[in-house]
């Protein structure tokens, strides 16, 4: 009889659980066995955290047969549930659809109605060792000492989406993409709470009208929905390129591939496109409501543009909504340049504008130049220096001009001078641009108005002018002034000997200051004659005497 040597069970720390250290001999109970497995699943824990919802690897679906006879054929793989526990398949499931259905419709205890619905898979725990079936009235366990098999099983599962009168009318394909689209902006995984989606069935009278295995598969990374996206509608494009050698010019991409959306960035079938290194390269498909533009890219590229820009949502093809998208030529590396595709479309309406800024460019010159002439021609170097004479600004070149010398600076630039310049060049030279608004300045030689008339008058050179009279009119006025004050000064004189000559006369004539004596004789003193008296003899005072 063999002997058990029991202890106390241990208990985990308050922070996390320990690992069981046992020892040989040992007594393990139920309780050692749980402490075991919650440390495994506490060390796992970080580690799925860092995963986002998903299938990690494996977990292909193959559906065989048909109606009752459908088997689901579920390879191996690793998945992260929608609550973060792991799903494991060590090995091939194989489910036949009637099992499956009866196994639902237990569970939510309801038929199955018709619309769409997420296959799952999902881990639980089972007991795999239960015993036969015993009457009631006896007990379940017929030996209490015997120990019950619990195992993780992985148990497949249906998960309603939607039964939307019109999506269930829709082509397979057309549906698929529709519900790829629907969860871009809602999670999947939230929808199948603690399960993993691995694939859309579209259900019909309790039986299968189709199993899509990649509208339904969403990997565990952070963009998952947007490359479901891209996996189911690269799907649908390889096979229409299967069975189709070019498109239909005539024909919209929802109608050529039966889809209502494309994602964000992707592939594209190369026969949708023609003569792509020609002038005008040819679409096989109607672009409809798309503004369509092209640009070459390394092929080593292509796959950093797609991860780039794959998750920026998708683009509509049936609402009209005018999305704009450009296609990417993958160029092998050598052979690519920045300018293999440099071959823009003469804008005329772009010109048109150009020459309208150029004339209105021409009149503001115009009149700054007859204003500038109007002030400063004429002047010379020390009067432009001392005006500050602002330079005399050339006059505005012609749209037209600029662009020929373009055309002959490419024509330089070329290796062979006989080859055929290339576009736009070609055609500027060949059909020159006709501007109908501006018809009538076209035919003045030179091709434009031409230089403005030189004004008759120039106002800095008429100010110096009148400068100059006015410096020589307050000359000869400082000169009046001058020979004034002369004359006044003279007369002045005169006054004063006119007055000593009365005083003189006043004294004379035997009067005083004042009487009127000596202006009397003043004015005969016109007629009066004056002679030298004789001189006297006798010693007398001589004298003169009239």
């Amino acid at each position: 009889m063999s002997r058990y040597i029991r202890i106390s069970p241990p208990a985990a720390g308050p922070e996390e659980p320990r690992r069981l250290n046992a020892y040989p001999g040992r007594y393990l109970s139920e309780r050692e066995f749980e402490l075991l497995q919650a440390y495994v699943d506490d060390r796992i824990a970080p580690l799925l955290a860092t995963l986002p919802p998903g299938i990690v690897q494996g977990m292909a679906l193959r559906p065989e047969g048909a109606g009752t006879q459908t088997v689901l054929h579920i390879q191996p793989g690793i998945a992260v549930s929608s609550a973060g526990s792991l799903v494991r398949l060590f090995y091939p499931l194989h489910q036949a659809w009637t099992e499956l259905v009866t196994l639902v419709e237990r569970e939510h205890d309801r038929p199955l109605r018709d619309g769409y619905y997420f296959l799952t898979l999902r881990a639980t725990v089972e007991a795999v060792d239960d015993t036969a079936p015993q009457d009631a009235s006896t007990r379940l366990e017929a030996d209490p000492t015997r120990e019950r098999r619990l195992e993780t099983v992985i148990l497949p599962g249906l998960q309603f989406i939607s039964a939307n009168p019109r999506l269930l009318a829709m082509p397979q394909d057309q549906a698929g993409n529709r519900l790829c689209v629907r969860f871009l902006q809602t999670s999947a995984h939230a929808l199948c709470a603690g399960a993993t989606p691995i694939a859309v069935i579209k259900v019909r009278d309790r039986l299968p009208q189709w199993v899509d295995s990649v509208a339904g598969r969403y990997l565990a990374t952070d963009d998952a929905p947007y490359r479901t996206l891209l996996a189911h509608s690269s799907g649908v494009m390889e096979r229409w390129l299967s069975g189709h050698e070019q498109g239909n010019p005539h024909e919209t991409l929802a109608s050529l591939f039966g889809i209502d959306y494309l994602p964000a960035a992707g592939a594209l079938p190369p026969n949708l496109l023609r003569d792509a290194a020609g002038k005008e390269p040819q679409l096989d498909f109607a672009p409809a409501d798309l503004q369509v533009e092209m640009a070459p890219v390394p092929a080593s590229t292509v796959a950093a543009v797609v991860e780039r820009e794959l998750s920026r949502g998708s683009v509509d093809l049936v609402h009209g909504l005018g999305e704009r998208i450009r296609l990417l030529l993958a160029i092998p590396d050598l052979d690519y340049r920045p300018d293999l595709l440099d071959l823009p479309q003469r804008d005329t309406q772009l010109e048109d504008q150009l020459f309208q800024r150029e004339m209105a460019a021409v009149d503001a010159w115009s009149a700054w130049y007859q204003q500038w002439q109007r002030l400063y021609r004429g002047l010379d170097a020390p009067q432009s220096t001392l005006y500050q004479v602002p330079p005399l600004r050339e006059r505005p070149g012609r749209t037209e001009d600029w662009r020929t010398a373009l055309c002959q600076r490419r024509r330089a630039a070329m290796d062979d001078a006989t080859a055929p310049l290339p576009e736009p060049y070609a055609s500027h030279l060949r059909e020159p641009h006709v501007y109908p608004p501006y018809a009538a300045w076209l035919q003045v030689p030179g091709g434009g108005r031409g230089d403005p008339p030189l004004p008759a008058e120039q106002l800095f050179v008429q100010r110096d002018a009148l400068v100059d009279d006015m410096d020589a009119l307050e000359r000869d006025l400082d000169e009046g002034y001058r020979l004034l004050n002369e004359m006044n000064d003279y007369l002045n004189l005169q006054r004063q000997q006119l007055d000593n000559l009365t005083l003189s006369f006043s004294a004379l004539a035997g009067g005083v200051v004042g009487d009127g004596s000596g202006s009397s004789m003043m004015r005969w003193n016109g007629a009066a004659l004056f002679e030298q008296a004789a001189a006297k003899t006798g010693g007398s005072n001589s004298g003169n005497g009239s």
